[in-house]
């Protein structure tokens, strides 16, 4: 234990060095993509972008909460029980995106969920949305791709839920799990409230379902970032946090979509 503690004593005195050195192999990655015409690298980018929200002294404090150790059980539970159940390569790069994956329309170009006092909830399903080419012209992506891109946000359970393993900061931490599908869609309208996110962003925004079926599919949780075309996944990005990264999907964007 006095180990433990001198350790974290130690890599949160070294903590902003870290996060600067980070930051700073993410812009040297990013200058030689640039030059090379090479795709970023998706784990220096993510690492990078989550580096103040999980720096090094929070998995060292993570390992003296019993929480964290529930919460990790858990997780690799449910991964062997999908490796079973749900084979990663139903979603990986070039298959077609699966018919039994469904979603739920909040927020799109013509629709918003609570813009009435009785909610219509309607389920979909993914693979026709994609193949009906319900596409958004969506600002400087659409100008330079010269492309119909719709950006989607598909809402799925909480990476850190109030009552469950969290972050020490509250403000990244303050839904509980959801327990049934109001639950979940009341998450989703703090999303979008507290993001601004209205009808004229051109951003559609959806939500699972509450047996998790479309998330536990593409492997989602915590977060991905995919891009797929009529019923194809073109592109896979790597898990996040730390896979999770913007400018290797704008790499792909901007090289691969307009050619389909």
């Amino acid at each position: 234990m006095m180990v433990l503690h001198s350790l974290w004593i130690v890599i949160t005195l070294q903590e902003k060095s870290w996060i600067e050195n980070k930051k700073q192999l993410a812009e040297i990655d990013r200058n030689n993509s640039s030059s090379n015409d090479e795709m970023p690298n998706e784990i220096i980018q993510g690492t990078a972008l989550t580096a103040d929200l999980c720096p090094p002294s929070l998995a060292v404090r993570s390992l003296f909460s019993v929480n964290f150790w529930i919460f990790y059980w858990n997780l690799e539970y449910q991964r062997i029980k999908l490796s079973r159940n749900l084979p990663a390569y139903l979603t990986s790069q070039g298959a077609k995106v699966p018919n039994t994956a469904q979603i739920i329309p909040v927020l799109t170009k013509k629709f918003y969920l609570f813009d009435n006092d009785k909610i219509n909830m309607e389920i979909i399903n993914l693979r026709s949305l994609i193949k009906d080419k319900h596409f958004i012209k969506l600002s400087e992506y659409y100008n330079e791709l010269n492309y119909p891109i719709d950006f989607m946000i598909i809402y799925i359970e909480e990476a850190h839920a109030s009552d469950r393993w969290k972050f020490d900061r509250p403000k990244y931490s303050f839904i509980k799990n959801h327990k049934n599908i109001q639950d979940r869609l009341n998450a989703v309208k703090i999303l979008i409230e507290i993001t601004n996110i209205t009808k004229e962003n051109h951003l559609s925004i959806y939500s699972d379902t509450m047996d998790n079926h479309t998330n536990h599919l593409f492997r989602a949780w915590p977060e991905r970032l995919y891009v797929l075309h009529n019923d194809q996944i073109l592109y896979q990005g790597q898990p996040g946090p730390s896979g999770y990264s913007i400018p290797t999907l704008d790499y792909f964007l901007k090289r691969n979509v307009n050619k389909q």
